[in-house]
C-alpha cells in the first residue's frame, strides 16, 4: 500500500520545516536579558543649615512640617523598596536619596539638630543599604543592612513626637491656655 502525497500536504510540511527554524529565532531574540541600568552612586547629603529658635514657635513648626512628613514618606518608600528584588530597587533609592535631601536642605532650628542629625544618618544609611544591594556589593543581607537606619528613623520619631508636644504647648501658652501635661513613657 503506498501512500499518496497530495500537494497541499507536501507544502504544509516544508512550510513547516522552513518556517520552524525563523520562529525558534525570533523566540531566542526576546530571551536576551534586559539590559541593567548602571551601578547607582549616590553624592554625600548636602550641609545642613542650623538656624532659627524654638523659642520661636513657627520656625519650629515649619521645621516639623517638613522633617515629619519626609520622614513617615521615607519610612513608607523604605519598607516597600526591602520587600523588593535587587534589580528592582533602583528608582526607589534614588527616590529616598531625594527625600533625605529634602530633610538635609530644610532650615533647622536649634533644639533640631539632634533630631536632624540622627535623620540624616539613619537616611543616608539606609539609601547606602539599598545601592549596596542594588549594585551588588552589599555585604550582608539587606534586612540586617537596614537594621540600624530602622533603629534611627524610630529614633528620630521619637524625637520629633518630643518637639510635637514642646510646639503644642508653646502654642497653648501664646494663646493662654494650659498646657497639656506630659505623659511619661
Amino acid at each position: 500500500m503506498t501512500m499518496q502525497v497530495t500537494p497541499y500536504k507536501s507544502f504544509s510540511r516544508i512550510g513547516v520545516i522552513v518556517l520552524l527554524p525563523f520562529c525558534l529565532a525570533a523566540c531566542a531574540i526576546n530571551d536576551t536579558a534586559k539590559p541593567t541600568a548602571p551601578p547607582i552612586t549616590l553624592n554625600a547629603p548636602p550641609i545642613t543649615v542650623i538656624e532659627g529658635n524654638c523659642e520661636i514657635t513657627g520656625e519650629l513648626e515649619e521645621w516639623l512640617q517638613v522633617t515629619t512628613r519626609t520622614r513617615q514618606d521615607f519610612q513608607a518608600r523604605l519598607d516597600e523598596a526591602a520587600a523588593k528584588n535587587a534589580p528592582d530597587v533602583h528608582d526607589d533609592t534614588l527616590y529616598l536619596v531625594a527625600l533625605r535631601d529634602t530633610v538635609a536642605n530644610t532650615t533647622t532650628p536649634d533644639c533640631g539638630v539632634t533630631v536632624q542629625e540622627v535623620l540624616i544618618t539613619s537616611m543616608s544609611g539606609a539609601v547606602a543599604a539599598l545601592q549596596g544591594y542594588y549594585n551588588g556589593t552589599l555585604t550582608s543581607d539587606l534586612a540586617t543592612a537596614l537594621t540600624e537606619p530602622q533603629q534611627g528613623l524610630n529614633q528620630a520619631q521619637g524625637l520629633q513626637n518630643e518637639l510635637i508636644t514642646r510646639m503644642r504647648n508653646q502654642y497653648q501658652i501664646e494663646n493662654n491656655l494650659t498646657p497639656t501635661p506630659t505623659v511619661a513613657s
